[in-house]
């Protein structure tokens, strides 16, 4: 199955709602998870929609940190998801939409393993480490280093990112033996699912391959204009008028 796995909606700062999501994954024919920053609401909502349209669906959410590392999280069931969001993030969400009260530590190594049996994840992945400031792995190496080992994939295509930048996350998954995953990181509905991931699983849910190598990525300036846009305009409005609301 080609999926997209990671996208924005109206419940972070992505322009698309959830039913438009999967309408589009529906005539695309792919599979998508929407993955919103330290939110589940669009995800739960996207997963109930997709079991009528019968579209494929993976439940995520981006979890952010206080340090501006960020972390991909996927699930088996909403009510997992639901209750990984209500005991981490909700009480923990600040006016910065992208940056939890929490630092990365609480949720990799022991603790993340913890957290990961708890509310059984499905897998992990570093989005975007190349990325600008606080993403970029060198930004605090010994700590991204404790990322990496926890992490199950690498997001070595990302469509917000440059060539070069897609091309360094690729050789960082080779060298560390993960998993390499595509996805559009789509704030927009235009967008989602440009870059897809085939992925395997086996009959436990765990990743048995992933293949990215069909895609065919060219940088769209015009799009990742709208984009920078689209999250600006979201985030100021998120600072001013929601900071630590629940749309659970």
């Amino acid at each position: 199955m080609l999926i997209d796995l990671h996208m924005h909606s109206i419940y972070s700062d992505g322009k698309p709602t959830p039913y438009e999501i999967i309408e589009k994954a529906k005539h695309l024919n792919i599979g998508v998870s929407i993955t919103d920053h330290n939110h589940i609401k669009g995800s739960i909502v996207g997963y109930e929609l997709s079991k009528k349209e019968n579209v494929h669906f993976i439940l995520g959410m981006e979890l952010g940190t206080n340090e501006g590392k960020e972390l991909l999280i996927y699930f088996n069931s909403p009510e997992n998801a639901e209750a990984f969001y209500i005991n981490e993030v909700e009480p923990f969400r600040t006016s910065r939409m992208t940056r939890i009260d929490r630092p990365i530590t609480d949720f990799i190594s022991e603790k993340g393993n913890d957290k990961k049996d708890k509310y059984r994840y499905k897998f992990t992945t570093l989005p975007h480490p190349f990325g600008p400031l606080y993403k970029n792995i060198y930004s605090n190496p010994k700590l991204t280093n404790e990322i990496l080992e926890f992490v199950d994939c690498i997001e070595v295509i990302n469509a917000s990112q440059s060539k070069k930048a897609n091309k360094k996350a690729l050789e960082l998954a080779k060298n560390l033996d993960k998993f390499a995953v595509a996805s559009t990181d789509a704030h927009l509905l235009t967008n989602i699912g440009k870059v897809t991931t085939n992925i395997i699983f086996d009959n436990k849910d765990n990743i048995l391959s992933t293949d990215i190598s069909y895609n065919k990525y060219l940088d769209d300036i015009f799009i990742i204009s709208k984009t920078l846009i689209q999250i600006t305009k979201c985030n100021i409005k998120h600072s001013i008028f929601k900071k630590g609301d629940s749309l659970v």
